[in-house]
């Protein structure tokens, strides 16, 4: 006797949500699952060794390249400190392009 063969529906993709969004799930404990639209074909999920919260930090910091690189960000609490703050190298160099006027 032969069975039936089983019928398999494909699992739905999840709704991929904005920067914003994801991180205030993230931020409320909400973000199992999470599938984040960084824009131009790109998404994120928590598929690394830290788990939500390292997606919560990726897009942090994604949020403020982008900031960054549209001028959006604000990094007038950084001038005038000297050497008072210490940062990465990498991340001096970030600050120091993004305060460059043309």
């Amino acid at each position: 006797m032969m069975a039936k063969p089983m019928r398999m529906d494909p699992l739905p993709d999840p709704k991929a949500v904005s920067l914003d969004e994801a991180i205030s799930l993230l931020e409320a404990g909400k973000g199992e699952g999470l599938l984040v639209d960084l824009g131009h074909g790109r998404t994120a999920t928590a598929d690394g060794h830290r788990g939500e919260e390292g997606l919560l930090q990726r897009l942090r910091g994604h949020r403020m390249m982008m900031s960054l690189a549209s001028g959006g960000a604000d990094l007038s609490r950084f001038a005038g400190m000297g050497d008072a703050v210490i940062v990465a190298p990498l991340v001096q160099e970030i600050l120091d392009a993004a305060d460059q006027k043309d």
